[in-house]
């Protein structure tokens, strides 16, 4: 795989060198014992594997660019102008996009094949899934099923904690956002905090649960008023099912504290301030993916200032486009 890219005889020699000479040493009761040498090569964990698997990575990444430029594999374009999409690689995950077809699947399992045989990386199928898009028949997946032997699933899990596809009923799509939270106010429930000790807990492990989120998605108002009822429950009070006097708002509490509140963060205005910055940084990279996917969707340079229009996704990259940051 590295002669491939073109590296030196000599340099490829050294690296291997450094790969194939560790031995393994098992420290029992105290004596160091055995010397095992392993045959896999590459390990995960040695400080040369996470630059030797980016070469792994490119390779897999050039076999994908080559097959759709062969037309062996079909793109994927978000709207007619928008790039082609084929495949996003992030840490040891990869998605792989395609017509769902059973020329693409085959084209797909014959290019794992090769990058296995080439770079000693066997694909784990039992772990890997495949999502049809239901405007296709259930026969159809079936058939893709049979061709790629993996699991077919309605719906991906969640991706770092973010759902993958969002419905109408979006409460359903965060509830484990709300849920989290909930966990971490039941467990501090039981132990004697003091007001400081609320205050840091609430500024910075609850209200940073929803950051990231926040930061793709436009959250549900009632599920951000739940969240914020469990802060304020539990700021009044550590105790379950015990009645709590309120004895400000919990925006009086948001204000900084120079204007009389405690600084805690308003989510509502959070979750726009973090959707702004998604919009700035496609107004200052209009040539990433990102940018490119949305510019056949709607107008980049007037992104902070149009409002909304027909059609458009009410949760990510367009709810900012209202107008209200202009």
């Amino acid at each position: 795989m590295i002669r491939v890219f073109g590296f030196s005889e000599k340099w490829i020699s050294l690296i291997m060198r450094c790969v194939e000479s560790v031995t393994y040493s098992f420290l029992i009761n105290g004596e160091v014992c055995g010397n095992i040498k392993p045959s896999r090569g590459l390990r995960q964990g040695d400080p040369l594997s996470l630059f030797l698997f980016l070469f792994c990575t490119k390779g897999l990444s050039n076999l994908i660019q080559q097959a759709q430029k062969r037309g062996t594999i079909t793109s994927f374009r978000c709207n007619r102008d928008g790039p082609a999409v084929t495949h996003l690689f992030f840490a040891n995950d990869s998605l792989l996009f395609t017509k769902a077809n059973e020329v693409n699947c085959v084209a797909i399992r014959t290019l794992l094949e090769v990058y296995a045989n080439a770079s000693g990386q066997v694909i784990n199928f039992n772990k890997s899934a495949m999502c049809v898009s239901p405007s296709y028949s259930a026969s159809v997946g079936e058939r893709l099923v049979s061709v790629m032997g993996i699991t077919l699933v309605d719906c991906h899990e969640n991706y770092l904690g973010i759902p993958c596809f969002t419905g109408r009923n979006k409460r359903n799509f965060f509830a484990n956002i709300v849920d989290s939270v909930w966990a971490k106010i039941k467990g501090w429930g039981e132990k004697l905090l003091s007001v400081g000790g609320k205050e840091v807990l609430l500024k910075v492990v609850i209200q940073a649960i929803s950051t990231y989120a926040m930061s793709i998605f436009r959250l549900p108002k009632g599920l951000i008023s739940e969240i914020q009822r469990l802060c304020a429950g539990f700021w009044w009070g550590s105790k379950e099912n015990q009645r709590k006097i309120h004895w400000c708002t919990w925006n009086s509490l948001c204000k900084p504290k120079d204007e009389g509140g405690l600084g805690f963060r308003d989510l509502k205005t959070s979750n726009r301030a973090l959707l702004a910055k998604q919009a700035w940084r496609i107004l200052k990279n209009p040539e990433s993916l990102a940018g490119k996917s949305l510019k056949g969707v709607i107008l980049i340079t007037a992104i902070l200032w149009m409002p909304r229009k027909k059609g458009m996704h009410p949760l990510c990259g367009t709810v900012f486009c209202r107008g209200k940051f202009c």
